[in-house]
């Protein structure tokens, strides 16, 4: 008896039916993502987690999109967008840190010492 395929896939927080993951898959052609894809579904994985460059090229890839992923595309172009403003952040914190911390050993140097 053939087993039950997988109705549906959780794709980056998204639930995703597996034939749009195939359709997605289809508009990758080429990209070793596909195949990733593609593993998961003949795997019967629940769960597909992707890097945020994976994200990206599947953003890419959709830039004209069919109808079933377009909320796939637009879903994922907003985790893109969240994560560089989180880098970002973290990039001017880490700057913030070190001017504070060359302001405190500035502080701390006797006057007459050079800098």
């Amino acid at each position: 008896m053939p087993r039950k395929m997988r109705a549906a896939v959780s794709l980056c927080g998204l639930t995703v039916r597996a034939e749009n993951l195939r359709l997605l898959a289809l508009k990758l052609e080429g990209d070793p993502l596909a195949q990733k894809l593609e593993r998961a579904l003949s795997n019967d994985n629940s769960i597909v987690a992707l890097s945020f460059e994976e994200r990206g090229r599947i953003v890419e890839a959709l830039t004209v999109a069919p109808a079933a992923l377009v909320g796939i595309r637009t879903e994922l172009a907003a985790q893109l967008k969240r994560h560089k403003e989180h880098a970002e952040k973290l990039e001017r914190t880490k700057r913030y840190r070190e001017i504070e911390e060359r302001r405190a050993a500035r502080a701390d140097r006797p006057l007459d010492q050079p800098v």
